[in-house]
């Protein structure tokens, strides 16, 4: 059943792997979360997490996933895992489920599901197209393979937790509607144009001197408005670095060791390939280049020098390096071909098929149809398996060598880390000369001594500047250049600008406000850091937010002052000109604006400013009203009604209120819920 490893299922997951109920959740372990609750263990997320590693390395073909790969899927557990037990709390509550018939239809009744469908397992092998016989013979079997049995396993929770939520999100939508009301008055705006005069009298023209805030009025701001302060717990830091770089020393020392191996790299009898694959940083690559795919140092060499001749030592991209002619070849500039790729539930079934479609193509067999039908490469076997034109080092080594060396016409076998490929050589553009090298390369780095000298010189400074004060004293005085982390959280992965400092992160939440950190190392540098500020997770205190609520304040009355202003002047009988010269601006203009208007000419993003435009009737000017940028008085020269569609808008309406309650259902739902996230206590 191994013929499913390696499609990829994940691009259809959109919703939690995480079956209903929370049985899996349950127990007195050490606890990782509790939402609502529902506590679970660092044993039980770290399995889910264990879980999704593999189901990914399948989907991939690999054995094992990058460092990246495995934080990205820790994060995604976790979000998972939060949605799916607040939503479980939800179905609950409603009685939303989703039976054994329900399911049996999505997989292989009357209403197949778009994800079955479309997989690539449960398609005809000669025709490519969906197959129920594919999805009956597969339940059949799967119980026979413990991997099959888990890939079903996780492809069923996804199709009963995606139509759960599919219930629950439709079940709001339903209960939701815009009114009629809401969508005449759209439609009135929208079918409306206006060519409008308009003044403004802008904030930043009264001086925040002017403004007088009381103390009362900003802790009064501050206790009606307590929800636009919440933060999440956050940390500061400062810190230096001590770069462990090469010195001379360091460098000469690797432009003697590529010396020293001259003589024998250079030797006739010396097996370049071997030698530098045995020795040098750069594994020996049997590519063929033209002479101007070389860098400049090395053109000049390749072009005239006899095969086995060595030029070097040179510094190229911080390493020195010696290079040796290995062979020079008349190869095709490019290259068009097409392939079949065969990669089944073993290497011998693999092979096996590869042979009997190899002689059928080779005896005169369409080579078209035989991608067509049996290809796994699905980009190209749409087309006959043809992949176009190519040149040198496009496809993998195996695949190059044999469309390059072959000749026009040539149907071979050849085995890449994709799987079997049957080759056709369609055509070969012009030959010419191509080079092949071997490249004995030693990168410079520091050597132990350097790193000692680094290491005692950075545990030198921790111990002798042990205070805050010391701290940043020293740095200025040595010449060390102080950089910052902000707002770091508990679970980021790490500090910006230091690779793979998790370990930085841990100790700012284990710290107490102005300690120093140890001596740690990250990538090529050590480091020390000192903890400036402790942000805890709840409401900012209230000196933190008052000279930005003193700013809001003052910003309000300003309008408000310019508002009073404004109306105490056009009640005078001020006209446009009239009040522009009252507030140092002047009457502007602008021609074809609708309600959506983005920006208006001489104004920029004024969204009211549009509204006012195509709501006041023509030849009226309109009521003083707040903008972004300041007080603002419109006077509709012309109003002209234009074509729209009644219902485009009504759908459109909809739409947007059904998107809103897709993206908006689950973040709801969070904030409402009580969730404790211990994570940052195990990772």
């Amino acid at each position: 059943m191994a013929i499913f490893v390696g499609f990829a299922l994940f691009a259809f997951i959109m919703m939690d792997f995480m079956s209903s109920g929370g049985s899996m959740f349950s127990g007195s372990q050490m606890e990782v979360a509790n939402i609502n609750g529902t506590s679970v263990s660092i044993q039980e997320f770290q399995n889910k997490v264990s879980e999704m590693e593999e189901f990914n390395k399948m989907n991939q073909g690999v054995n094992t996933l990058s460092e990246e790969d495995v934080y990205r899927l820790r994060e995604q557990t976790w979000n998972q895992m939060v949605n799916q037990l607040l939503l479980d709390e939800q179905y609950q509550q409603l009685g939303i489920t989703v039976g054994p018939e329900e399911l049996m239809d999505m997989v292989a009744g009357r209403n197949i599901h778009p994800a079955i469908r479309q997989h690539p397992l449960f398609a005809n092998q000669q025709t490519g197209v969906f197959d129920q016989n594919q999805v009956l013979n597969f339940l059949q079997i799967k119980n026979q393979d413990p991997s099959a049995h888990f890939y079903w396993m996780m492809m069923e929770e996804q199709l009963i937790n995606e139509r759960l939520y599919t219930k629950y999100a439709a079940l709001l939508r339903n209960g939701m509607y815009i009114p009629a009301i809401w969508k005449d008055s759209e439609l009135a705006s929208r079918s409306k144009q206006a060519d409008i005069d308009f003044v403004v009298a802008r904030y930043s023209a009264v001086p925040d001197s002017s403004i007088s805030i009381a103390s009362k009025e900003i802790r009064d701001y501050y206790n009606r408005n307590q929800n636009d302060f919440k933060q999440e717990a956050a940390r500061d830091i400062e810190y230096i670095t001590f770069p462990i770089e090469a010195t001379e020393e360091d460098r000469q020392a690797t432009l003697d060791w590529v010396t020293e191996r001259m003589a024998d790299f250079s030797r006739p009898e010396t097996d370049p390939v071997q030698y530098v694959n045995l020795n040098s940083d750069e594994p020996f690559s049997a590519r063929n280049h033209r002479s101007a795919e070389f860098s400049s140092r090395i053109e000049d060499f390749v072009r005239t020098a006899q095969v086995g001749e060595v030029y070097g030592p040179y510094l190229e991209n911080e390493s020195y390096k010696a290079v040796r002619l290995v062979a020079i070849n008349n190869l095709p500039d490019s290259v068009r071909a097409r392939h079949i790729l065969l990669r089944e539930a073993s290497p011998e079934a693999t092979h096996q098929l590869a042979d009997s479609l190899l002689n059928l193509a080779r005896s005169g067999g369409n080579f078209a149809d035989l991608a067509r039908r049996h290809s796994q490469d699905q980009g190209s076997a749409i087309n006959g398996g043809d992949l176009g034109w190519f040149t040198e080092g496009i496809m993998v080594q195996p695949f190059n060598d044999a469309a390059f060396n072959g000749k026009a016409g040539d149907i071979v076998k050849v085995e890449s880390q994709f799987g079997v490929h049957i080759v056709h050589i369609q055509q070969q553009g012009a030959a010419s000369p191509k080079y092949q090298i071997a490249t004995l390369a030693r990168e410079i780095s520091y050597s132990s001594k350097t790193y000692q000298e680094v290491y005692s010189k950075a545990n030198r400074f921790a111990a002798q500047n042990n205070s805050a004060e010391k701290f940043s004293t020293a740095a200025e005085e040595e010449g060390l250049t102080k950089r910052f982390g902000r707002s770091i959280g508990a679970n980021d992965r790490g500090v910006s600008g230091l690779e793979a400092s998790r370990e930085l992160v841990r100790w700012t939440y284990e710290a107490k406000k102005g300690d120093l950190s140890p001596v740690y190392e990250f990538g090529d540098r050590f480091v020390i850091a000192h903890l400036t500020e402790v942000r805890e997770e709840g409401v900012r205190a209230f000196e933190q937010v008052r000279t930005q609520i003193e700013r809001q304040l003052i910003a309000d009355k300003k309008a408000d002052q310019l508002l009073a202003q404004m109306q105490e002047k056009l009640e005078a009988g001020a006209d446009l000109e009239t009040l522009a010269a009252a507030f140092n601006s002047s009457v502007q203009s602008a021609d074809n604006i609708g309600f959506a208007a983005f920006q208006v000419p001489g104004a920029g993003v004024e969204p009211a400013l549009a509204a006012a435009a195509v709501t006041v009737p023509a030849g009226q000017v309109s009521q003083p009203f707040k903008g972004n940028n300041g007080v603002y008085v419109v006077k509709v020269k012309q109003l002209e009604d234009i074509t729209v569609n009644a219902d485009n808008i009504g759908r459109e309406l909809d739409q947007n209120l059904s998107m809103k309650v897709d993206y908006q259902l689950l973040e709801a739902i969070r904030e409402k819920a009580e969730i404790t996230d211990n994570r940052a206590n195990f990772y």
